[in-house]
């Protein structure tokens, strides 16, 4: 398991990187679409429902993709990516927001489960708008996050989407290191066993660091003390969806996703947490840079 886990690695790393920043804005999310369309494949085997339903779910969600992608096409923002000041009251940013909203009742039902979330997840429907606002959301914010300085440096966005999986990675690899050594007291025993309090503490403290390292080497457009704040946010935040996800395939009575990737599970297992972290770190950017009123 662990040389398939490196081999899988190894191969996809290149690839990722590759990905976060040669292509231009507008074919970086193309690729995107059809990535995430497998990931709602596998989202649909969390459904528990009949293969029409989850077909059309997939089709859903690709359809709500290619919407943003032409309202992004349609007011030119590939070509000039700038994004507006009143960004909280414009169509789609509120997908924004309303994914950070969710994922608040996300949490919400992580702490009720198994008695209250089974109540609330109970059928295929809730679980399938969960599903569309946190695909959609996450790659819109994907692609803000890769759009952000874009004509005045083409790589500055690969670089802030490496900074975010920096955190994602570190709160992984320290959580599994000081959970497998010293890990004692279970985080959330119901939702997911293996998973500890001491583990999430050192994933939080690794992620801290690294990611605050990593900082120091991108032009920021705020303080590296606001950073360390909203590391330690996007960390939880992470937690969450893991949970989250965990919490899902518990319901559903599966262990992964899927087995596309091998040693690894599926695409859905190892983004997670990317599709809580995405849309409050794009947030965040949006925040330092133009400030906020809530209007949706």
């Amino acid at each position: 398991m662990l040389k398939q886990r490196i081999i899988t690695a190894l191969v996809l790393l290149p690839l990722a990187l590759t990905l976060l920043f040669y292509p231009g804005l507008k074919v970086f999310s193309l690729i995107l679409i059809p990535i995430f369309g497998i990931i709602a494949w596998e989202w649909s085997r969390l459904l528990q429902t009949n293969t029409f339903l989850k077909t059309l779910f997939i089709m859903i969600v690709l359809v709500a993709l290619g919407g943003i992608y032409y309202w992004l096409t349609q007011r030119e923002f590939f070509e000039y990516p700038t994004i507006p000041t009143n960004w909280t009251e414009v169509h789609p940013f509120k997908l924004l927001m309303v994914s950070i909203m969710a994922w608040v009742v996300a949490f919400v039902l992580i702490l009720l489960y198994p008695k209250a979330g089974r109540t609330w997840l109970r059928g295929p429907w809730i679980r399938a708008l969960f599903g569309l606002v946190f695909l959609a959301a996450a790659w819109l914010a994907i692609v803000l996050i890769r759009s952000t300085d874009i004509l005045e440096n083409h790589f500055y966005g690969g670089w802030l989407l490496l900074l975010m999986f920096v955190v994602i990675w570190g709160a992984d690899v320290g959580a599994y290191f000081f959970g497998k050594t010293i890990g004692r007291h279970k985080l959330a025993p119901v939702v997911s066993p293996n998973k500890t309090w001491e583990g999430a503490i050192g994933g939080l403290v690794t992620a801290t660091v690294l990611s605050t390292i990593a900082a120091f080497f991108i032009d920021l457009s705020f303080s590296l003390s606001w950073f360390v704040l909203l590391a330690v946010i996007l960390v939880v935040v992470s937690i969450i969806g893991d949970l989250f996800e965990s919490m899902l395939k518990r319901q559903a009575g599966i262990k992964d996703s899927s087995q596309i990737l091998p040693g690894h599970g599926g695409l859905l297992d190892r983004l997670d947490s990317t599709l809580s972290v995405a849309p409050f770190f794009i947030v965040a950017l949006l925040i330092f840079k133009h400030g906020f009123s809530l209007s949706l």
